[in-house]
């Protein structure tokens, strides 16, 4: 409250207000001074409210500035209707609980105030009765009210724009001027050019094919933003062509194996789907963007807010945030308990409903990326086609290739396993073939000698190749015959593992064969029961909802005619009050006592009318007598405004003679035994 009257007090004593007032001198106002103050800040923010307190009856100052405030849209603090009534009371007594906060509203704002009652005669709605607008010339006069202020509404709007712009008459003014100079500068270069190609030969035929070179470069241009143009249209057309080819693809392979039956349940669920996304979750959408455009329209129309502004939003949005949980915790305990019981379905009803636009968003999700993978698999398909010149395997070629491919790579890795066994035992047989040459060099020399002498030249050699390809050929077959012993081996355990699994799913088998037939029944009878489940769903639903909007009626009735009850009462008490307090009257006015006479309201009014008559008579003799000795007085104060005037000349002739004689000098002289004063 003190930083409240802190800031009243300042503001007032700035201009155009200018009161000279502190803390201590407003906070003592009577009641008359605090309203006038407040008159005056009305008539600050409406010039059409400039009017003295004195001058008018305290009904038509209540009226008036409540018809004000309306218009400026104060809300005072407090209940609904208690609220209201309670400020109009505390208007016409002057409290200061009342004033003070509605003169710090107004205070804080009012440049937004004074615009919004500027505009309020202009678009001020017109309630008119439905029996006048009947008429054709009442219902075209108010067609045409109504089309005026949506034009002064966007000719406000688009003043306002402007006086926000940084558009300023005096910057137009100047680039219009350089532009003028511009334009001289360039004729005068104009004139130059054209002077000094007077005497060019040929000037006529250069100016022409200057001309035709001009207009076939603009349509060079020309040509080449539409070859671009053409160029994405050619791009667009072709990635619209593979989107459509790989829907085709998809439709192909989605149509195998694809029965009426299943195409007719598929197209049920879709059309299920988006029913649910056309009829709830697309116009709740709609509903929240048009709102959200309709909020930014709004902020856009709207000057920029200051920081105060902002911070009383803030209060308002806290205030109301405040009253929404009091109000919540005072209607807590009044609940009925049939409310609270349809309170749960009514959660549940919401909790089903939330979960069913989540669904819905969740399939639209799923079907966008379904989408978008299904042209992305198109456009990878038709690449590879091209690539490779292949086409895609399906999932059971698919498998079978992986099969075939796992085959291979074991084989492949047993005779990797085989050639690393090999080359490691190469390598020790060479290791040990360059021992034993390194050791028999000269057996070598030996031998070749001998074979010499006996005329077998190179029969070592011979020998030693063909021992070599014997025992090359000996492992050879040796490797085979193990090979073929390992997979003849292999393939006989295979044999005899699938053997024992035959023979062990058998029995498992001939229990599955009854199991699927007894599958088949039930999911017949369990689809017969669920549509018979969903059917009673439904019936139960409907009348459960039939029950719920009943339950709602006969629940407002009881409010409405509770409220009407209430109010009946209250007239009632208002009613015996009225007769009691006339009872009183017609008592104290019948009864011969005096002063019980003197306690009776007409009693008391006369003589309050009495007093402020005979006051009145006081003022305007006070008044007469003022008009008639009103010249004699004004003669008296001009004559004491002359004399005080000839005051002030002999005083300011006093000083000047004071002031000559300071700077004058006094010279005495004796002469002859006579004293002589001689000025100079």
């Amino acid at each position: 409250m003190n930083q409240q009257l802190r800031y009243i007090v300042d503001t007032l004593n700035q201009p155009p207000y200018n009161k000279r007032l502190n803390l201590v001198t407003f906070d003592s106002q009577n009641t008359f001074s605090l309203l006038q103050l407040l008159n005056d800040v009305l008539a600050e923010i409406s010039p059409d409210h400039k009017i003295d307190l004195r001058e008018e009856s305290p009904d038509q100052t209540t009226i008036r500035m409540l018809s004000l405030l309306r218009i400026l849209q104060y809300k005072p603090k407090g209940d609904l209707g208690d609220g209201v009534n309670a400020f109009r009371q505390g208007l016409i007594q002057g409290n200061k609980a009342t004033i003070y906060p509605l003169l710090h509203w107004l205070l804080e704002k009012t440049a937004e105030l004074k615009k919004r009652a500027y505009l309020a005669p202009f678009l001020m709605k017109i309630d008119i009765p439905p029996e006048f607008l009947q008429d054709d010339t009442v219902v075209e006069v108010h067609t045409i009210h109504e089309q005026l202020m949506e034009q002064f509404k966007e000719l406000h709007k688009t003043v306002e724009q402007q006086r926000s712009s940084k558009f300023s008459v005096a910057e137009v003014r100047r680039d219009i001027k350089s532009m003028e100079e511009e334009k001289e500068q360039l004729t005068k270069r104009i004139e130059k050019l054209k002077s000094k190609s007077s005497n060019v030969p040929r000037q006529s035929q250069l100016l022409d094919a200057c001309r035709k070179l001009r207009k076939e470069r603009d349509r060079q241009e020309e040509l080449v933003e539409q070859r671009t143009a053409q160029k994405n249209q050619k791009l667009h057309a072709q990635q619209k062509v593979q989107q459509l080819e790989a829907q085709l693809a998809e439709l192909v392979s989605s149509s195998e194996g694809l029965t009426a039956e299943k195409l007719s349940v598929q197209l049920e669920e879709e059309n299920h789907l988006k029913h649910i996304l056309t009829r709830e979750t697309l116009p709740k959408k709609l509903e929240a963007r048009k709102k959200e455009c309709a909020d930014l329209e709004q902020v856009l129309s709207e000057p920029l807010l200051s920081q105060a502004s902002l911070d009383a939003l803030q209060e308002q949005i806290d205030e109301a945030n405040a009253e929404i949980s009091r109000l919540m915790e005072k209607r807590m305990p009044g609940m009925d308990p049939l409310l609270d019981k349809l309170a749960i379905f009514r959660q549940q009803a919401s909790i089903i409903a939330h979960k069913k636009e989540m669904a819905a968003e969740e399939y639209k999700v799923a079907l966008d990326e379904l989408s978008a993978a299904q042209a992305d698999l198109g456009l990878r398909q038709k690449q590879l086609s091209e690539t490779e010149g292949g086409e895609v395997l399906r999932d059971e070629e698919f498998k079978k290739y992986v099969a075939k491919l796992r085959i291979s790579n074991n084989t492949y890795k047993q005779k990797k396993a085989e050639l690393s066994a090999l080359k490691a035992e190469y390598g020790v047989l060479a290791r040990t073939e360059e021992i034993l040459k390194s050791r028999d060099e000269n057996l070598q020399d030996l031998l070749v000698v001998l074979e010499e002498k006996k005329g077998v030249h190179g029969y070592r050699d011979t020998q030693e190749s063909l021992e070599h390809v014997s025992t090359v050929k000996s492992g050879l077959d040796e490797q085979k015959e193990n090979v073929l012993k390992e997979m003849s081996g292999a393939i006989e355990r295979l044999n005899a593992t699938i053997a024992e699994k035959k023979a062990s799913l058998a029995p498992m088998l001939k229990e599955l064969r009854p199991l699927r037939q007894q599958h088949q029944e039930l999911l017949a009878t369990h689809t017969q029961k669920k549509l018979a489940y969903d059917t009673m769903l439904a019936g139960l639903e409907s009348k459960r909802s039939t029950l719920e909007q009943e339950v709602r009626m006969y629940w407002e009735e009881i409010i409405g005619e509770h409220g009407k009850y209430h109010y009946l009462q209250s007239m009632l008490k208002l009613t015996e009050l009225h007769t009691q307090r006339l009872a009183t009257e017609m008592k104290c006015y019948t009864s011969s006592d005096p002063a019980e006479k003197r306690k009776a309201l007409r009693d008391q009014l006369t003589r309050k009318i009495q007093e402020q008559e005979n006051h009145g008579k006081e003022l305007k003799a006070m008044q007469k007598e003022i008009k008639e000795t009103h010249a004699d007085s004004m003669k008296q104060v001009k004559m004491w405004k002359d004399l005080r005037r000839l005051f002030e000349i002999k005083k300011e002739c006093f000083v000047q003679v004071e002031q000559h004689n300071i700077h004058s000098t006094a010279i005495t002289q004796q002469n002859s035994g006579e004293d002589r004063l001689v000025l100079s």
